[in-house]
């Protein structure tokens, strides 16, 4: 569990399978996302992610305990841009928040916190051209467009790299 000054992030649960968050159900949040899926399964494979890789989702709550949103890691081969376990797949820091909570700061605030935490030796996100609510986030967090490249489905992305400064030297 990481906290903020104003959020707590915290592992999915069995009980966040069975009752999965609202948010993903909106498809307005979830177009930049693949669309919207079952969001049993959803929570599911965040839930397995943890198992399968060095780092998750964690689901995003505010003090009073509303799920508002998801932040985290997703791993990929840097060349072919497929998701990957190998020791040398380069974490993706994540995030996604609910609608009705865009504005408030709360995905630069959860993606700096687990970035912080996990601290990777290089870490990227991979942005949708016209996901323009991302990019801002991602120019907050102090990354670099460096590249465009097609990920899982041919979707094409802009590779945004994280400061050197988030992350350990040598």
């Amino acid at each position: 569990m990481l906290t903020t000054e104003r959020l707590l992030l915290r592992k999915p649960t069995p009980a966040d399978v069975e009752s999965p968050p609202e948010f993903l159900r909106d498809p307005e949040v979830m177009k930049w996302l693949g669309g919207v899926e079952d969001p049993h399964v959803v929570v599911q494979q965040w839930l397995d992610g943890w198992l399968a890789f060095p780092a998750g989702k964690f689901i995003v709550e505010t003090p009073d305990g509303r799920r508002i949103g998801r932040v985290g890691f997703n791993f990929y081969d840097p060349v072919s841009w497929n998701r990957s376990r190998a020791a040398d797949a380069c974490p993706e820091v994540t995030w996604t928040i609910a609608r009705e909570e865009w504005g408030n700061g709360y995905a630069t605030e959860a993606a700096l916190a687990v970035r912080s935490w996990f601290a990777a030796p290089r870490a990227i996100s991979l942005i949708e051209p016209a996901n323009r609510r991302s990019i801002r986030v991602a120019e907050k967090l102090g990354c670099t467009r460096t590249d465009e490249v097609a990920i899982i489905g041919g979707v094409a992305c802009e590779v945004w790299l994280h400061p050197a400064e988030s992350r350990p030297s040598g």
